[in-house]
């Protein structure tokens, strides 16, 4: 088959390297680093940010379609659907498995704007290592952001063009995010709030939270955004 999959995730690589020698593969990556990661994978790569119209024209050809993009990448599921639907192509949501953390001092946020909230009635130095599309967000609405806010980014070209005129305390640096180098931010920064999205397993998120309780510092978890799909071994199940 001719296959599309919605890619710049662990979970899409992993699902690439799986089926890429039985079908005739494109990735769409958003950004550069989105193609590093698959450099050793034998397929096409379309590199770019699409909108609706975009991807109503690259993906009318295709067999299937399977959205791996991340589990917070509302937006770009959204629009992968519709177009979807209107081309009358099969859609398949790859989704990362739930987990329940070993922790009693993890807070639930139910959004964004909830963990504003809770973050301005608390004091103390906050890491984020929510990613830097967020960055500006919260640097608007958590109390004495610039003086408290550490935050963890990619270091690729683009979040540093986003981050350029950031206020908050920024840490540049790539996957993979060791236990150890967490754990050297936090008591370097001497962090008291670990800010989090609920991103699984393939996030890195237990890491943070064993490095969390570790450091005896709660964790402001982000919660995902509810969804349907399949789960690896599903999918490849269906293609086979």
């Amino acid at each position: 088959m001719k296959i599309a999959i919605i890619a710049g995730t662990s979970d899409a690589t992993e699902l690439i390297k799986n089926i890429s020698e039985k079908h005739e593969i494109t990735a769409f990556v958003a950004t550069d680093y989105g193609k590093e990661i698959l450099k050793n994978c034998n397929i096409n790569i379309n590199i770019g940010r699409l909108s609706k119209q975009d991807f109503l024209k690259k993906l009318v050809n295709f067999d299937c379609i399977i959205d791996a993009s991340h589990p917070f990448a509302e937006q770009v599921t959204e629009i992968v659907k519709s177009v979807c639907e209107e081309l009358n192509i099969n859609y398949l949501r790859l989704i990362r498995e739930k987990i329940n953390y070993n922790y009693n001092n993890i807070i639930i946020a139910d959004s964004k704007q909830k963990a504003c909230v809770i973050l301005s009635k608390m004091t103390g130095n906050i890491l984020f290592t929510t990613g830097v599309k967020s960055l500006n967000f919260y640097e608007n609405h958590v109390k004495n952001f610039s003086d408290r806010a550490w935050v963890r980014i990619l270091n690729t070209q683009e979040s540093r063009k986003i981050a350029e005129n950031s206020k908050a305390n920024i840490i540049f640096s790539l996957p993979p995010f060791t236990e150890q180098a967490l754990f050297s931010i936090i008591q370097k920064y001497n962090i008291n709030i670990l800010v989090s999205k609920d991103s699984g397993e393939k996030g890195g998120l237990i890491q943070k939270i064993n490095i969390a309780k570790k450091c005896n510092i709660p964790v402001i978890l982000i919660k995902r955004p509810e969804e349907t799909g399949l789960q690896l071994q599903e999918i490849l199940e269906y293609l086979n």
